[in-house]
């Protein structure tokens, strides 16, 4: 259940746990750290970085002393735009409290060999948030509120096999796990419904601003506190994803880079509450949700002793995650309503292609300048959006600053870096009924006897805009 403009997080161990918008759910899209952000992702064949636990484990071969870091970022998703037959629904904050969110990376790395490094990095690869108004819009039909966390724990080793190859693996262990959406119901599911459930049997319009007769809540459990948003956290343990990675020299100035990632099995447990007029009815629920593997290649080239250039291809594969490539099914341990035992949405995304390149220019022995570029292709096919999938292609403009403020690179002492990115969606507009999901659960359609699906859209949608992140970055070689 994802929307493509809302919002990754990352946490750190002791309880910093905030949320940062992004696509779908995807750690991809912004990164996990500013120094491959601000090169547009083309790292896998770069220099190690707070992030290369995700981007390419095999890269912490080359710290050569013990390093920590923390990367915070703030993000503003408010000029996204939506627009429907009611007008025009900006996002008025980027979670639940306030206009932008701050997210931190948090990783420490230590070489235990002339050719082993260990590191150890938190943070949450797949994670969105939403905070919509209710006012109006269609969109409210279909999610009014929305977060999903998965927080890894990723240890980390990274191997120097030759001068000229370095391999790696990290174990992307699921820790945690937070779900929580909430689905508005209009007064024409009620009205739909049998006398018998005390609706009418007529079908009604469902229009922008219908009335709101109730909702469909979902929470998962509440295992683990940390004090901030989202606080409740499912405690997990029981998913395990692989990163590997590998760099080779190619020659004195040419770097190959390879990293792979295996799909991230999730089944989150909680409970689903029911609210319809004055009827009120919980019940625990399952879902069976995988998050995407995918495979990344690079080249990084030393043009001149200042200039380096970079450029990476990427393939995710969106169609083997149960729950998106196939239909995300909820499963209701007691019938809502007496009948609804399962909730379907079939998202069918598909396998898309990533684009990268990146550019770095040393000013100084102290100072590094970076810009970067992401063209990220759109997952899911026109007839399967919906407002939780926020979907369309989208173009990322990235740069950055790095400082080291150490006399001598050999030596102990800070590194500070800053970067942002502008991440432009295209626009999408579709036209009524294109969208087998955008309608939202407004009428009772059943796609089985005991199973309540999303509907068409009826009115017009189209969405498109902007996100920006600011970061900053602290490291500290000892």
């Amino acid at each position: 259940m994802m929307k493509r403009h809302m919002i990754i997080a990352l946490a750190g161990p002791a309880a910093a746990f905030c949320a940062m918008p992004a696509m779908a759910q995807h750690i991809q899209t912004l990164g996990v750290d500013e120094n491959c952000t601000a090169v547009g992702g083309a790292c896998t064949a770069l220099e190690p970085s707070l992030g290369s636990y995700y981007g390419n484990p095999s890269a912490i071969a080359d710290f050569r002393r013990p390093i920590l870091g923390i990367n915070l970022r703030a993000i503003d998703t408010t000029n996204l735009d939506l627009k429907d037959t009611a007008g025009n629904h900006d996002i008025p904050r980027t979670n639940t409290k306030g206009k932008y969110a701050v997210a931190p990376t948090l990783a420490v790395y230590v070489p235990v060999a002339h050719n082993i490094t260990v590191g150890l990095g938190v943070g949450a690869p797949f994670a969105i948030t939403a905070d919509w108004t209710n006012d109006s819009g269609m969109h409210r039909y279909n999610m009014s509120d929305q977060a999903l966390f998965i927080l890894d724990i990723s240890p980390t080793i990274g191997i120097r096999l030759t001068d000229r190859l370095t391999v790696g693996a990290s174990a992307s262990i699921t820790a945690f796990r937070h779900l929580r959406t909430q689905t508005l119901i209009p007064d024409s599911f009620g009205a739909a419904l049998p006398p018998a459930l005390g609706g009418a049997g007529t079908i009604i319009p469902t229009t922008p601003t219908s009335p709101i007769i109730g909702s469909i809540t979902l929470n998962t459990k509440h295992d683990f506190h940390i004090g901030l948003p989202p606080d409740n956290l499912e405690a997990a343990f029981d998913s395990v994803a692989g990163v590997f990675g590998l760099q080779y020299k190619i020659s004195d100035t040419v770097t190959f880079g390879l990293v792979a990632r295996t799909r991230t099995k999730n089944t989150f447990h909680g409970t689903a509450h029911l609210v319809v007029g004055g009827l009120a009815q919980t019940t625990p629920f399952s879902l069976r949700l995988d998050m995407p593997g995918h495979i990344q290649a690079g080249v990084a080239a030393k043009l001149t002793p200042r200039l380096t250039v970079s450029a990476d291809y990427q393939r995710t594969f969106w169609s083997d995650a149960i729950g998106l490539g196939s239909p995300a099914v909820i499963k209701f341990q007691s019938p809502l309503l007496g009948f609804i035992n399962k909730l379907k949405v079939d998202y069918k995304a598909r396998d898309t292609s990533t684009a990268r390149a990146g550019i770095q220019y040393d000013l100084s022995s102290k100072i590094r300048l970076m810009g970067g570029y992401t063209y990220h292709q759109t997952a899911y096919p026109k007839d399967r959006v919906d407002i939780l999938t926020y979907d369309s292609n989208r173009h990322i403009f990235a740069g950055g600053l790095r400082y080291d403020m150490r006399k001598d690179p050999a030596q102990s002492g800070l590194i500070l870096t800053g970067s942002f990115q502008w991440v432009q969606y295209e626009k999408r507009h579709f036209d009524t009924g294109e969208s087998a999901n955008l309608g939202g659960l407004s009428l009772p359609a059943l796609s089985a006897p005991d199973t309540l699906t999303f509907t068409s859209n009826r009115t017009p949608y189209s969405f498109g805009g902007n996100i920006q992140a600011l970061s900053m970055a602290v490291q500290y070689v000892f």
